[in-house]
C-alpha cells in the first residue's frame, strides 16, 4: 500500500453542501427533507438550531412537513442516554454528540467544532445580502478545512 492510499484509508472524504435559501420561512421544510434523506439511508443527524424558536420550529416541523411521515427526533435538552433517535436538534455547542450529519442553520460564523463531522450542510440566505456574507465566509472555512465542497439551489 502506498502513502496516498494509507492517507486515503485514514480519512473518509468529508464534504459540505451549502443550500441556496430563497426565504426564511424555507428553512423549515429544507432541514426536514436533508433529515429524512440522511435517516432513510440509515445515518444519524445532528441539527444546530441557531436558537430556540428555531429548535422549536423545526422539532414541530420534523413531525408533519410530509403528509404520513414523521421523522424520529429528539431536541438535546430532552434526550435519554442511550439516544435511541436517529435526529437530534441542539442548540449552541454539541459536547461530544456523535452524527454522521450535522445540519447547520444560517447564523453568522461557522463553529470551530463543525469539523469534526463527516458531512456537513449549511443554507446560503439570498434574500438578505449580510446573510448571504456570512454564509460566503462559512463556505470559505468549510473549504479551507478540507471540506470538499456543493452548492445547490433550494
Amino acid at each position: 500500500m502506498t502513502d496516498a492510499d494509507e492517507a486515503m484509508t485514514e480519512q473518509p472524504e468529508r464534504t459540505a453542501e451549502f443550500v441556496e435559501l430563497q426565504s426564511p420561512e424555507q428553512i423549515a421544510e429544507l432541514v426536514c427533507a436533508v433529515a429524512l434523506q440522511h435517516v432513510e439511508r440509515g445515518e444519524t443527524v445532528a441539527i444546530h438550531a441557531r436558537d430556540d424558536a428555531l429548535a422549536g420550529e423545526l422539532d414541530g416541523a420534523l413531525w408533519t412537513f410530509r403528509q404520513n411521515s414523521f421523522v424520529p427526533h429528539v431536541r438535546l435538552t430532552e434526550a435519554e442516554d442511550p439516544l435511541l433517535e436517529p435526529v437530534l436538534i441542539f442548540t449552541g455547542e454539541p459536547g461530544d454528540l456523535q452524527a454522521d450529519v450535522l445540519v447547520m442553520t444560517p447564523e453568522g460564523d461557522v463553529p470551530d467544532w463543525f469539523a469534526g463531522f463527516a458531512q456537513v450542510y449549511d443554507f446560503a440566505p439570498v434574500y438578505d445580502e449580510d446573510l448571504k456574507q456570512a454564509a460566503r465566509q462559512r463556505y470559505a472555512a468549510c473549504k479551507d478545512a478540507g471540506y470538499r465542497m456543493r452548492f445547490r439551489k433550494g
